[in-house]
């Protein structure tokens, strides 16, 4: 039924696997245990996904986990900050829409590994973010980004967000830098990712990324996310998050490498151990 979201040679356990890790590690970073750790997904689901698809099924699980998130911090928002990087983020996404717009037009055969490189770059941009986050945070708190930062961050935000829902270190740095205290910076990146998520919807549809059969596949995974949310409440206080994101680090630099260098680790796993998908 769902064929045409599995990557050529990849059987089907091993798809179900990899999105199912996907999608529960989401959940996982949404419920506040390891923040950073959603980035993981979207390379994990490239390793056996088309690039299109992958980014397309991601979007409404996304938005399920950010209404979730506003519910609980309906009231905590500074509301300038949020406008400050969500309206230019307008205006990045509808870039990352002319991107996918034109990989449509194109074929996602002959610029999928140009979208896999660049989320590889991203990857590994951010693995090196978590490694040093402490010394990005201790460096950033120095400043206090204004409007014109606020822009540069909303477009980057928005590009990167549209093209493979990544914008987690920037929104997160920009926010952090505006000393809001703990509770207003969790409620303002919330509120700050509910935006650009639901502005990315029209887009999506308008590209062609969102169809039925999207919506559908979309909805078998549903029921992973509070999965993954009850998953990370309960290692909350039986894990450790340094350890935890020490692991999601080299996973994610690993990923990153691999998808730039257009290594595909599943199928080289399969040849090895004799599968024939």
């Amino acid at each position: 039924m769902f064929s045409q979201f599995v990557n050529d040679g990849v059987p089907a356990p091993v798809f179900w696997a990899f999105v199912g890790a996907a999608i529960i590690i989401q959940g996982i970073s949404k419920s506040g245990f390891a923040g950073g750790a959603g980035i993981l997904s979207m390379p994990l689901m490239f390793f056996v996904m088309p690039v299109n698809r992958a980014a397309a099924v991601m979007l409404p699980l996304l938005i399920l986990c950010d209404m979730n998130a506003i519910y609980h911090h309906r009231r905590n928002k500074d509301w300038k900050t949020v406008l400050r990087l969500y309206i230019p983020s307008v205006f990045g996404i509808a870039a990352g829409a002319a991107v996918w717009w034109w990989i449509g037009r194109e074929g996602v055969e002959g610029y999928g590994i140009w979208i896999k490189r660049f989320v590889g770059v991203i990857a590994m941009v951010f693995a090196v973010y978590i490694a040093c986050k402490e010394m990005a945070m201790a460096w950033i708190d120095r400043f206090r980004p204004g409007a014109a930062a606020g822009w540069a961050a909303g477009l980057a935000a928005g590009f990167t967000s549209t093209i493979a829902h990544a914008a987690g270190p920037i929104v997160s740095l920009y926010i952090f830098a505006q000393d809001l205290g703990k509770t207003l910076f969790v409620g303002t990146v919330a509120w700050t990712f509910t935006l650009i998520n639901l502005s990315k919807l029209p887009f999506y549809f308008g590209v062609g990324l969102l169809e039925k059969d999207v919506l559908l596949f979309g909805a078998v995974l549903v029921p992973l996310i509070p999965v993954g949310s009850w998953l990370g409440k309960w290692m909350h206080h039986r894990v450790s998050e340094t350890l935890f994101n020490r692991i999601i680090l080299v996973l994610v630099f690993i990923a990153g490498v691999q998808l730039f260098f257009g290594f595909d680790p599943v199928m080289w796993a399969l040849k090895l151990f004799g599968g024939d998908g």
